[in-house]
């Protein structure tokens, strides 16, 4: 089990606490508020993630679930509806936003910008599909 990265996320959250404890009174409210929220978010989210994992790795029923989760076929069968979803978004996206923009009389940049976010999603689909067939 990988223990750094949580370690290292407790750590910053700590940080980010005893900053915003230390500092109470020079730190705006809004800003004192996001810094505290933010280390207990760490803290907290961290801690209960390290937790599971642990008892996760003590139940073998637990394991055996995830070395299915995580088999090859399951993988491809995940990232298969994962792109699938991801590309009926994308067209409905495209097509009920262009259309409520075009019927509504919105601003034309509620267009463009549907259209860049559109063309985007798609430019980097094309660039990580040439960086896939490349690795593999």
């Amino acid at each position: 089990m990988k223990k750094r990265w949580y370690l290292l996320m407790i750590a910053a959250g700590l940080l980010l606490c005893a900053v915003s404890i230390r500092f109470f009174q020079r730190l705006p409210k809004p800003v004192f508020a996001l810094v505290a929220a933010g280390g207990s978010v760490l803290v907290g989210g961290s801690l209960g993630s390290l937790l599971c994992r642990g008892f996760q790795v003590q139940d073998p029923v637990l394991v055996q679930a995830y070395k299915e989760q995580l088999d090859e076929r399951n993988t491809m069968i995940n990232e298969k509806a994962s792109a699938r979803a991801a590309r009926i978004v994308q067209y409905s996206i495209l097509y009920f936003g262009l259309a409520y923009a075009r019927f509504l009389d919105l601003p034309m940049w509620i267009t463009w910008g549907l259209i860049g976010f559109c063309l985007i999603w798609a430019l980097l689909e094309y660039g990580l599909t040439i960086w896939y067939r490349h690795r593999m």
